[in-house]
């Protein structure tokens, strides 16, 4: 549109004027429907439970392998804000959720196997589908295996630089595209002892070159009670994940649950007294975060917030300073070692030389009890005077029975003569010794 130039000055102002408000009212609503829209991308869907289960059910699985009610909430990631993925606990099948007006659930899997990825990391990269870890059966499983959708099946993932011994993944958790874990190794102790010294490495895998980098590791006594320790990130029966944090719930006898906050960056498990205030949620109720936000939606569909650190802290557990404390009684256990070692090493070297001078003195001994013994051969004589001539006869009855024993067997073994032992002619019940 253009201004004709003879145009009054005021009319022109006014129509700049115009414009000018008209592009506040553009812009005000682009920022609201910009709001709405973002509200709702921070608002997940309602996961509809009793739907989502009967609908598994057709698949003919067993309730008692799925487990829903306690780990459902456990077991899913998102994908975005309308499709999710169910892995059963402790199995390797998985469904394809769809959220929204009508549920959906597909089975993908094709795999009925369940066994070793019990607590085991489930995540997503790249829109690719992760487990790692895991334990069952008696056994553990410290690798990454993905989902090939292609072939409806859990595919191994090689790690680079991933040590053979690996036995068990303790702890991991997914920050950016790298996981930082905990895992320990095989030991060379035998046995079913749950307090032996174990070899621990803490490092990350970096999932862009999927190779693992060694940050540090100790020595500590492991003590397992139900597949958890003082070292253990227990993942619970309701996980939700952002970048750098995640919601842990589990599950307590009276049929609530026990939020924690786990600080991804610190490393450290915080449980806070906003979040003891909250219920047990359902999927209509949900709890999630978004950035340094936790959201809570109850079942009415009403929204409050409230920033991470809010509330008091009730207790905390610092996983990350607790790993590299136990660095220090590395070094400490390898001094004990060290120690224990060279004192063992010492009194096996002087045991072995005064061994070997009791040797050198035990021969020249014999010898000299040969010569008494071949200048009055042959003859027999009686037990005490066979004491006497060994010089043993002061010691106490076991003390010579033994040491006798000893000699006699010795100087036979030489072959220069023979000591055996005859019944007494004249009393039968007893032993003379007969040289020859």
């Amino acid at each position: 549109m253009r201004i004709h130039h003879k145009t009054p000055t005021f009319l022109i102002n006014y129509f700049y004027l115009y414009l000018g408000m008209l592009n506040k009212k553009l812009l005000s609503l682009f920022f609201l429907f910009f709001g709405i829209f973002n509200g709702l991308s921070d608002n997940p869907k309602v996961i509809d439970t009793l739907e989502i289960h009967n609908q598994i059910k057709l698949f003919g699985i067993n309730e008692e392998v799925l487990n829903f009610k306690t780990h459902f909430f456990g077991s899913i990631v998102f994908k975005n804000d309308s499709t999710i993925f169910y892995n059963p606990n402790g199995t390797l099948h998985l469904f394809k959720i769809h959220l929204g007006d009508k549920t959906k659930v597909s089975k993908i899997s094709t795999s009925v196997y369940s066994g070793h990825n019990f607590n085991r990391l489930l995540f997503t990269n790249n829109d690719i589908i992760y487990s790692f870890g895991g334990i069952g059966l008696f056994n553990s499983f410290p690798g990454l295996i993905y989902f090939d959708l292609s072939l409806g099946e859990w595919l191994k993932k090689e790690i680079k630089n991933y040590p053979d011994d690996a036995k068990k993944i303790i702890s991991s958790w997914k920050i950016g595209n790298k996981i930082k874990f905990l895992f320990s190794r095989y030991s060379e102790v035998k046995g079913n002892d749950t307090n032996e010294l174990t070899d621990f490495s803490f490092g990350e895998l970096d999932l862009s070159k999927f190779e693992y980098i060694e940050l540090f590791s100790f020595k500590d006594s492991y003590t397992q009670l139900l597949y958890t320790s003082e070292l253990d990130l227990n993942t619970g029966g309701y996980i939700y994940d952002s970048d750098f944090y995640s919601i842990h719930g589990y599950h307590k006898d009276d049929d609530r649950v026990e939020y924690l906050i786990f600080d991804k960056i610190k490393g450290t498990l915080n449980r806070t007294s906003i979040l003891d205030a909250i219920g047990r949620v359902n999927g209509v109720s949900y709890l999630y975060i978004k950035d340094s936000s936790i959201y809570h939606r109850d079942l009415d569909g009403n929204i409050e917030s409230f920033d991470i650190n809010s509330g008091s802290i009730i207790h905390s557990r610092p996983l990350y300073e607790l790993y590299k404390s136990k660095v220090n009684n590395t070094l400490f256990y390898f001094y004990v070692t060290t120690t224990i070692i060279i004192v063992c090493s010492l009194f096996l070297f002087f045991f072995r030389r005064k061994k070997k001078k009791l040797s050198n003195s035990s021969i020249q001994n014999l010898l000299v009890l040969e010569k008494k013994f071949l200048t009055i051969k042959p003859t027999t004589i009686s037990k005490e005077k066979l004491d006497e001539l060994m010089g043993i006869s002061h010691y106490s009855y076991e003390t010579i029975k033994t040491r006798r024993s000893l000699i006699i067997n010795q100087i036979n073994q030489n072959g220069n003569l023979k000591i055996e032992r005859v019944r007494k002619e004249n009393d039968k019940r007893f032993f003379d010794y007969k040289i020859s």
